[in-house]
């Protein structure tokens, strides 16, 4: 009996069959992806019909049926795949398909797919059969692409090939399972934060990004990140138990010595390729000539370069303008911090001699004046400073977080649940000029946005609903006022200056308010 070529630890299968996929060409990966990704697709269907308590008996029953055949079709795809594995393995070539070959595939795993639900859930339930399972349907699998072996035949291979090496079958278990519950991690934190990152990257609004805990909590969520790690990660399982299962077979058949053994033949010919080619180069005479064109040749490649000492002019004029550019402002950089620090530390000098005491002092005894004038200025400074800061912030918390409108409906401009609808325009436009009285321009100038709102929702151009975006409104403004584009272009205006305002970190003054006021009453001119 030949000894296996391949190493025995579990982990060290798990690199083999890394390095066999990376080796694998993308028509094998693709045919584990037609079998799953419709299996996967009809699952989420299944599950979100039978969850709905209005989906009727017959709808649940053909859809029953619908996804039994697709179990059927994912699992003809995967035997498809491990057998193109199991010949790279090898080293062997491709078969041409045959009905014959078709027939028994299709049996096999017809067969394979309605026992293997029940089996592999008893096999959890009792635990200590579940390497075995496993090992055993994923080596029938590998198993069902040959020709030469029938139903009978494939299920005792897969027996005798699943009952071999049971702690390094615990071991490809319990590597396996850690590894898809730490990709199941990742793919959940990738889905559930996907909707926030396409909102902050595109600006798009979805029911997804508005759906909060919603989105997470729902459980065609779960299913789908298990649908999608699984179908990542299947190939890769299906993989492992091939590898295992063609060095199993490898100890009676030396399948491995063999393949082996054809990777050094062709390594060999191309060796000899290579030294037959050389020497058929070698029989022709070199000539002087050649040979100092070949030095020359040689020397003038970049990689000498460094040996030539360019003159000043030549360097000067290969250097880009950019680079001149960029240079320039570096060194207007660094002078201007280094003006600075001396600045600073002529400033820290005269503070030493200011505070310091004459040497003439006697140690202990008292200073002969007081602090210099300048000491107490930039006191009294600071004390100015800090008052003015402890004004505005007391001032601000004094603000009410509540106004009313003329109408005596309290309205806080902070809420960000608040509608244009609340209130009409002119009981908007009185609140932007009570906040801009008190200094308050940022609260200003949403007034004066859902005065914007307002106006358009009275005039039938938007339609006011808690749900819809700035972006939105601004669509929907394109749309029922395509013969005002004057006013179009001046409501965009405003949704930038406003979202830049509220959203973002850019101050809002007197003239920004008055500015969008203006706006304002130019599109109700133009419209």
């Amino acid at each position: 009996m030949a000894h296996p070529l391949a190493r025995a630890g579990a982990l060290d299968l798990l690199e083999d069959a890394v390095h066999a996929l990376r080796a694998a060409p993308l028509a094998t990966i693709a045919c584990h992806s037609i079998g799953t990704a419709p299996f996967a697709l009809g699952l989420l269907v299944f599950w979100n019909d039978m969850t709905q308590p209005r989906t009727s008996d017959a709808t649940c029953a053909l859809e029953a049926l619908a996804l039994a055949l697709l179990l059927v079709w994912m699992n003809c795809w995967r035997a498809v795949f491990a057998g193109r594995l199991d010949r790279q393995f090898g080293g062997r070539p491709e078969l041409p398909w045959t009905r014959r070959r078709l027939w028994r595939l299709a049996a096999s795993q017809a067969f394979l797919a309605g026992t293997k639900p029940v089996a592999m859930a008893l096999a959890v339930g009792m635990i200590l059969p579940l390497p075995w399972m496993a090992a055993f349907y994923r080596s029938a699998a590998a198993l069902a692409d040959r020709e030469d072996l029938d139903l009978a035949q494939l299920v005792a291979q897969a027996r005798k090939l699943a009952g071999f090496e049971q702690r390094q079958g615990w071991g490809v278990l319990l590597l396996l399972t850690v590894l898809y519950l730490i990709l199941l991690l990742n793919v959940v934190i990738l889905l559930a934060v996907l909707p926030q990152l396409v909102r902050m990257l595109t600006g798009y609004e979805s029911v997804f990004s508005r759906g909060e805990t919603y989105y997470v909590d729902n459980s065609l969520f779960w299913l789908a990140a298990m649908a999608l790690a699984w179908m990542a990660f299947d190939p890769f399982t299906q993989a492992v138990y091939g590898l295992r299962g063609f060095h199993l077979e490898s100890r009676a058949t030396g399948e491995d010595l063999r393949a082996a053994l054809r990777m050094v033949a062709s390594a060999v010919l191309i060796v000899l390729g290579v030294f037959v080619g050389q020497a058929r180069g070698l029989q022709r005479p070199l000539r002087p000539l050649d040979l100092d064109q070949s030095i020359r040749q040689t020397l003038q490649s970049p990689e000498y370069d460094w040996r030539l000492t360019p003159s000043v002019a030549k360097r000067a004029s290969n250097v880009p303008w950019l680079v001149t550019v960029t240079d320039r402002l570096a060194d207007t950089v660094q002078r201007g911090l280094r003006s600075v620090g001396d600045a600073m530390e002529r400033l820290l000098k005269w503070l030493r001699e200011k505070f310091s005491s004459p040497s003439s002092h006697e140690t202990g005894a008292p200073p002969g004046r007081a602090l210099h004038w300048s000491v107490y200025a930039i006191i009294a400074a600071l004390l100015a400073l800090a008052g003015l800061i402890a004004w505005r912030l007391r001032r601000a918390k004094s603000k009410p977080a509540r106004m009313l409108g003329a109408g005596g409906v309290a309205v806080s401009l902070h809420d960000e649940n608040l509608l244009a609808d609340r209130l009409p325009e002119e009981e908007w436009i009185a609140l932007a000029e009570n906040c801009a009285g008190g200094g308050d321009y940022r609260a200003a100038l949403r007034a004066l946005y859902l005065a914007n709102l307002a106006w358009l929702g009275s005039h039938e151009w938007i339609a006011i609903h808690p749900g819809k975006t700035n972006r939105e409104y601004e669509l929907e403004v394109r749309r029922r006022a395509r013969e005002f584009p004057e006013a179009r272009a001046l409501f965009a205006v405003n949704v930038i200056n406003f979202e830049r305002a509220w959203y973002g970190t850019h101050s809002v003054t007197a003239e920004d308010t008055e500015a969008f006021r203006q706006r304002l009453q130019q599109i109700k001119a133009a419209a």
